[in-house]
């Protein structure tokens, strides 16, 4: 065996896509993909979060956007800007009604409003690793862009785009997303290193049609691909006999990003657990020209797991615990 790569893939089922596929994918090469930066480690989706991520070797990072009420693109992950995360600091404006904002939804306040909340000080018990970063605020996506690049401009981005086809009222259109996904992309000259991704497929299904540059990433999970889903837009599950490398061919993606497990949510150590993401289906995916990224690995033994499949690209909270099985 010839000695591993830095992120060297062990026993590859099949050929990776080819040198026209757009993506950090590399013969050989699980690419290393930190989840909302190093959320395990920083608190999430923050400049400081993915800079971490970085630092520890993660060539592509995996972020969030939504638009403000005034139009601003900005890295955040739940609708609704929660307590747990957020901390009031004062109003936007003196006597501004909708102070406080924590408990707000992104979509109905403006950025000076958003830009009120510290989003560094508060870290969430389930990782208890996690640190805080007081004063820290919900970065715009260009900030992010910018920081990240200005250390390494090779990084590449997995831009979630958040949107919710069963409860409309919390997030933006579709087609108003994408425009600002592009707009904002273009504008920072990293139109050669993003991907773009979207549990609701009505969201790649626009940019496929009004942002070809755009390379699209088919994001599903056990609940969103499944029969009658409103999450698929015009790709229906039934089509294609719930094989999800099928869809994502018909939805026009690079590469498919499923939940690694079925459930959605379990580990290597659950009872029922299922490999989502095993040999064959990255066998299968490959042949048909897609890369396979497959989220939200943690546990040590289910990112070798992953790892051992072959898989193109990993998202993970701990790029800490990957980049020490993939050295």
């Amino acid at each position: 065996m010839d000695a591993p790569q830095t992120s060297a893939r062990a026993g590859t089922p099949g050929p990776v896509p080819g040198p026209g596929t757009p993506g950090p994918w590399r013969e050989g090469v699980v690419d290393l993909g930190g989840h909302r930066g190093a959320r395990g480690l920083v608190v999430e989706n923050t400049v400081p979060s993915f800079l971490r991520a970085v630092a520890l070797g993660a060539g592509t990072l995996e972020l969030d956007v939504q638009l403000t009420a005034d139009g601003a693109l900005v890295v955040w992950h739940d609708p609704v800007v929660g307590a747990d995360r957020a901390v009031d600091i004062g109003p936007a404006v003196p006597s501004d009604p909708a102070f406080p904002y924590a408990g707000t939804a992104v979509v109905d306040l403006a950025f000076g409003q958003l830009a009120c909340l510290d989003v560094g000080r508060r870290t969430l018990p389930r990782f208890p690793g996690q640190q805080a970063r007081p004063g820290t605020r919900v970065p715009l996506l260009a900030e992010v862009l910018h920081a990240v690049r200005e250390v390494d401009p090779d990084v590449w981005f997995l831009v979630e785009v958040k949107c919710d086809p069963t409860r409309p009222e919390l997030s933006s259109a579709p087609a108003d997303l994408v425009a600002a996904v592009a707009e904002v992309v273009e504008a920072a000259g990293a139109g050669d290193r993003v991907l773009l991704e979207s549990f609701d497929w009505r969201v790649l299904e626009h940019a496929r049609r009004t942002a070809p540059h755009l390379p699209l990433v088919a994001l599903a999970d056990d609940r969103t691909f499944s029969p009658g889903s409103p999450w698929t837009g015009t790709v229906r599950f039934e089509d294609h006999d719930g094989d999800l490398v099928s869809a994502a061919l018909a939805l026009g993606a690079v590469a498919v990003a499923p939940a690694y497990a079925a459930p959605s949510g379990a580990t290597s150590a659950d009872p029922g657990f299922r490999l989502v993401t095993d040999g064959a289906f990255v066998e299968r995916a490959h042949a048909a020209g897609l890369a396979v990224v497959p989220w939200t690995v943690n546990a040590e033994e289910d990112l070798a797991l992953v790892i051992a499949a072959g898989v193109d690209c990993l998202i993970t909270d701990y790029p800490d615990r990957a980049a020490r099985l993939l050295r």
